[in-house]
């Protein structure tokens, strides 16, 4: 099952990158009509994040890749898998409710219905069908994919708030 758990990371990041880039196409032009009215828009001009967002991408990007890697070949258990699935899995639920509180698209939701909500799952139910998540529970990764994605969040506004422009 090892090479299987490989195999499912590979889809992870492809999926991810996939993600990342809807959002980086989109972000911009959705920040310019709709960032008014978010919360880091009270201590962040809608400018400074729309010029922090590709840098963000890159990290969440590289973290993705970086992490597999590290589980791997460091012989990690799957619960790290099992973190990142809840990010992913808590990421496309909060692009699907953006899309219902704002009344429209998203950045991201597309991606996020289509791919990553659908793959998180399939894969977080091989893992536990396999017992390869052990001491762990759909609580577990829920509860983790949302403290992820509350740091996730938290890295775009810091990168946003130190570098005050976009570093490209």
């Amino acid at each position: 099952m090892e090479k299987e758990t490989r195999k499912y990371w590979v889809y992870l990041i492809i999926a991810w990158c996939i993600h990342n880039l809807e959002e980086g196409i989109t972000m911009s032009k959705w920040l310019e009509a709709n960032g008014t009215h978010l919360m880091p828009a009270q201590f962040i001009p809608v400018s400074t994040l729309q010029q922090s967002m590709p840098v963000a991408l890159i990290i969440a990007t590289l973290l993705l890749i970086a992490i597999p890697i590290l589980a791997i070949y460091k012989k990690w258990d799957n619960r790290l898998f099992g973190i990142v699935l809840g990010i992913c899995l808590i990421n496309a639920i909060s692009h699907v409710l953006t899309s219902i509180v704002f009344a429209g698209y998203s950045p991201g939701v597309i991606t996020g219905i289509l791919i990553n909500l659908p793959l998180s799952v399939f894969i977080i139910r091989r893992l536990f069908k396999y017992n390869l998540l052990k001491n762990f529970s759909w609580f577990h990764i829920l509860a983790y994919g949302v403290i992820g994605l509350i740091l996730s969040v938290s890295v775009i506004w810091v990168v946003a708030i130190f570098t005050g422009k976009s570093l490209f």
